[in-house]
């Protein structure tokens, strides 16, 4: 029954993509008067877990860097070329963080199922 827990798996790797997300929101912040700037956003989550998967195929890690891409279509543009908008790194922060909450919330209800399963 408990061989293979990829419920587990997948919240750890959504637990990762918020942290991810976290990290490229507090990049964009710490860059938001860098001239020429591009804001970054981690790639989407579905995208997150197949350039997992495939690293642990490959047995290669991955980078960071590998798992962010800029903003396709920034939501303003100064005129020095920075890309950052703060109003929309606060969203995106809180986004992450309700991304970090629901894989908690995952590992919560698991951990219940198997203290059940065994009876505690």
């Amino acid at each position: 029954m408990f061989h293979s827990l990829d419920i587990l798996r997948m919240a750890q790797a959504l637990a990762t993509h918020a942290g991810t997300r976290q990290t490229a929101v507090a990049q964009n912040i710490a860059n938001a008067d860098t001239p020429g700037y591009r804001s970054r956003d981690a790639v989407p989550f579905t995208d997150y877990m197949e350039r997992m998967n495939a690293s642990r195929q490959n047995g290669s890690p991955l980078r960071l860097e590998s798992l962010m891409r800029p903003d396709a279509n920034p939501v303003t543009r100064s005129p020095d070329g920075n890309t950052v908008s703060l109003e929309h790194e606060m969203m995106r922060g809180v986004e992450a963080r309700h991304q970090h909450e629901l894989a908690l919330g995952i590992y919560s209800s698991a951990r219940d199922l198997l203290r059940a399963s065994i009876g505690r």
